[in-house]
């Protein structure tokens, strides 16, 4: 059972892969300038859209006059709700901080004239952002609200097969496809210290890094002749016949 969900894929990674595997193919060349929907004046440090809980989410709890629920730790579960001393069960699942500490405020005045709740998020898990590619981490990353493009590449560690100078960031729509794109240069950024396209990254972006031309011919090669692959298998040349006197074989290993 636990097997079978470790090599599980979910539908909203599957969506993201299949919408990764789609723009890759489209031509290494292909360079956006969709600047102004990722960067806007004044520059923000964060984002500028509200955090949303979301299982499984973790949150804490601090009150100076409910004590039951003071400091009290809570995981988000899958049907969107947490469970108080006190209070009982409530459903937080798409609320700021802010609408959930006002919903337990209201409930905990049926115990206490004054009482006062503050709920703040202390493990971000519901929200990613992705980073797929030629990098040393490629998957899914914790979104806190202020990723940015630089630190998130910094994190996932481009190989020396990327191609620093065209890396896509991707912008999804509601219904998955691609409506906002840019292309930035990592080596700008990194050797000028240029970081104007350093944008604040929005959940569920994607950050492509390309092959560089000379890996991608590799790549394309071995498309190529993975058909012929299994029958070069078959058939043994002279470099692979075995000394039968010493029980030696030369050429390829096993």
């Amino acid at each position: 059972m636990n097997e079978n969900r470790k090599h599980a894929v979910s539908p909203g990674l599957a969506a993201v892969l299949a919408l990764v595997v789609s723009f890759a193919s489209a031509g290494c060349e292909v360079r956006y300038d969709d600047f102004s929907s990722f960067i806007s004046e004044p520059r923000p440090t964060v984002s500028l859209s509200d955090y949303r809980l979301a299982p499984p989410d973790q949150i804490t709890i601090s009150s100076k006059r409910v004590r039951e629920v003071n400091n009290h730790t809570e995981t988000i579960r899958p049907d969107g709700k947490i469970t108080l001393p006190l209070i009982g069960s409530l459903y937080v699942a798409g609320l700021t901080c802010e609408e959930a500490s006002a919903i337990i405020e209201e409930k905990a005045r049926s115990f206490y004239e004054d009482a006062d709740a503050s709920l703040r998020v202390v493990r971000f898990r519901s929200k990613k952002i992705y980073v797929f590619g030629e990098v040393s981490g490629p998957g899914p990353y914790v979104y806190d609200g202020a990723n940015t493009v630089l630190e998130t590449l910094s994190r996932a560690q481009p190989t020396r097969l990327a191609d620093p100078s065209r890396i896509h960031v991707l912008r999804p729509g509601q219904n998955g496809e691609v409506v906002q794109r840019m292309t930035i240069d990592l080596d700008r950024m990194v050797k000028e210290g240029d970081t104007d396209l350093n944008a604040v990254l929005e959940e569920g972006d994607i950050i492509y890094v390309p092959p560089n031309p000379l890996a991608a011919t590799g790549l394309v090669l071995q498309q190529l002749l993975l058909p012929i692959q299994p029958a070069a298998n078959v058939v043994r040349g002279p470099g692979d016949i075995e000394d039968d006197t010493s029980g030696t074989r030369y050429g390829r290993p096993d």
